[in-house]
């Protein structure tokens, strides 16, 4: 499986430099595009799409230093992590192209920093393409491959992944809103609540006195229990003093 793998890397290398002339053009401040760019983008690109499912378990089974040992001792600069990337993006794809029915010569650019290798992938299912950078050292720094897709195809992919992403979200909201509600039977809530409960019960008690003191005649009784009530307020909420001596009723007005 490995010489499989081999041979279709060695034969893309010398297919490549055969089909290249020289004398590349050179954009002012952009890496010139030499043969070995070139070249180097059609080997990697004809190892990854003639490698087998097998041949691709075999390889994943490397250690990354292997791979990457592999490579240079057939002249490729690339590290192991770099080919298994760019192997698995191919392998997951294939099947969306259907039957591949041939691979373009690369479209070369650059930039000051990168060189960009676009390979047009034509299928029976759609159609796709592969790109390859590699840096001003010629090394390459990544592989990717893409599908192209209907309008209607990415719409339906777009719906799909926001109900999914909607429906994860309120399934996590339910489930936290369950968890919080387990709150109230946690042991320290109950001493809140009771600690609640009594620090509300000196103004309520205050509060009915004065319900039931409402038929005295005098405005001196319930003055007096007021004066009680809020005192008892004040110390239920942490006030200096309950005795009431921080503050004067001086009037009382009936509403009815």
């Amino acid at each position: 499986m490995m010489k499989n793998i081999k041979k279709a890397i060695v034969l893309m290398m010398f297919a490549a430099l055969s089909v290249m002339v020289f004398g590349c053009a050179k954009n002012e401040g952009n890496i010139q595009i030499t043969n070995a760019y070139t070249a180097q983008a059609s080997g990697i690109i004809g190892g990854i799409t003639n490698t087998d499912d097998a041949s691709a378990a075999e390889l994943k089974a490397m250690e990354m230093d292997e791979i990457k040992t592999f490579f240079r001792d057939y002249g490729y600069s690339i590290e192991g992590e770099t080919f298994v990337n760019g192997l698995d993006g191919w392998m997951s794809l294939k099947e969306e192209f259907g039957q591949v029915k041939g691979i373009s010569e690369p479209v070369m650019s650059s930039t000051s920093e990168d060189v960009t290798a676009t390979f047009n992938v034509e299928g029976t299912t759609r159609n796709g393409r592969i790109v390859v950078i590699m840096n001003g050292n010629n090394k390459i720094t990544s592989i990717t491959t893409s599908a192209d897709y209907t309008f209607g195809e990415k719409v339906s992919k777009a719906g799909l992944n926001t109900v999914l992403g909607m429906g994860t979200t309120f399934v996590i909201l339910i489930f936290l809103s369950f968890i919080i509600s387990l709150f109230r039977f946690l042991p320290g809530n109950e001493g809140f609540r009771a600690k609640e409960e009594s620090k509300n019960t000196p103004v309520d008690n205050a509060v009915s006195q004065i319900a039931e003191r409402e038929e005295l005649a005098g405005d001196d009784a319930l003055v007096a229990v007021i004066t009680a009530a809020i005192a008892a307020y004040e110390a239920s909420n942490g006030g200096v003093s309950s005795s009431g001596d921080g503050f004067v009723v001086r009037s009382i007005r009936r509403h009815y």
